[in-house]
C-alpha cells in the first residue's frame, strides 16, 4: 500500500506588502499545495498581487493584528501540515521542506525555524526564558511548520508570537523542535519590536502555569 503524503499549505499573514508578496507567493508554490495570504487589512495592492501570484487571499475586515491574521489562516488551511511565514522576503521558501521533513517523519508536531543570530536582545531573553519548559532555540522566528491538529486548536495569544506560540503548542501535546533557517534582513524598523516588553509578561505567566 502506498502512503500519501501529507499535504501543506502555507499561511502568509500580510500587511502593506504589495512590492514583496507575490515573490513570496511565487517562491513558495513549488513546495507547498496551498498558498493561503491573509490580508490583514491593507488598502495597497497586497491582495491583487498576492492573487495574480496564484494565492488564495483571505480578507479580513480591518487590521486586526498578526495573532489573529495567524490563527485564521491556520484555521482556514486545508494542508496536513501548515507553514508559517512572513510577507516581506526575509524567509526562504526553498526551506519549507526541510523544515516540514520532520513532521512527515513523525518526529515532531511543530518545527520552529532557528535563525542564525538574533537581531534584538529581548528575543534572545524570550527564547531563554520560553526553554526553560520547552527546549526551543528560537521563538521569535515567523518560519514554523505545525501539524493541522494542533493548529486549529491554538488561540495564539499575547503581544506577538514570540514564546506564547511554542508555550501554547505544546501544552496541546505537540512535540517541538528546530530546525536552522537562513535570513535576510527585511528593509526598514520591524514592527514587533516594541512589543516585547508586554510579551514578556505573557511568556512569564506561560512559563509558571505550564504544567
Amino acid at each position: 500500500m502506498v502512503e500519501t503524503k501529507p499535504s501543506v499549505s502555507t499561511v502568509i499573514p500580510a500587511y502593506f506588502e504589495e512590492k514583496t508578496i507575490a515573490s513570496v507567493v511565487e517562491r513558495c508554490l513549488p513546495f507547498v499545495s496551498e498558498v493561503l495570504v491573509v490580508n490583514d487589512g491593507s488598502t495597497d495592492d497586497t491582495s491583487i498581487n498576492a492573487k495574480a501570484a496564484g494565492a488564495r487571499v483571505i480578507e479580513q475586515p480591518h487590521n486586526m493584528g498578526v495573532l489573529k491574521a495567524i490563527r485564521r489562516g491556520m484555521r482556514e488551511a486545508q494542508g496536513d501540515i501548515i507553514v508559517t511565514l512572513d510577507a516581506d522576503g526575509q524567509h526562504d521558501p526553498t526551506e519549507i521542506p526541510k523544515l516540514v521533513q520532520p513532521i512527515i517523519d513523525d518526529n515532531a508536531d511543530l518545527v520552529m525555524g532557528a535563525r542564525p543570530s538574533f537581531p534584538y536582545w529581548s528575543e534572545w531573553f524570550l527564547t531563554w526564558l520560553t526553554s526553560l519548559r520547552v527546549p526551543v532555540k528560537d521563538v521569535g522566528t515567523g518560519f514554523r511548520a505545525i501539524r493541522r491538529e494542533y493548529a486549529v486548536e491554538m488561540m495564539v495569544y499575547g503581544e506577538c508570537t514570540c514564546g506564547t506560540f511554542v508555550l501554547e503548542a505544546a501544552r496541546l501535546g505537540a512535540r517541538v523542535s528546530s530546525m536552522p533557517i537562513s535570513i535576510r534582513e527585511r528593509d526598514g524598523a520591524r514592527r514587533i519590536q516594541t512589543r516585547h516588553f508586554r510579551q514578556f509578561f505573557f511568556v512569564l505567566w506561560d512559563v509558571v502555569r505550564f504544567w
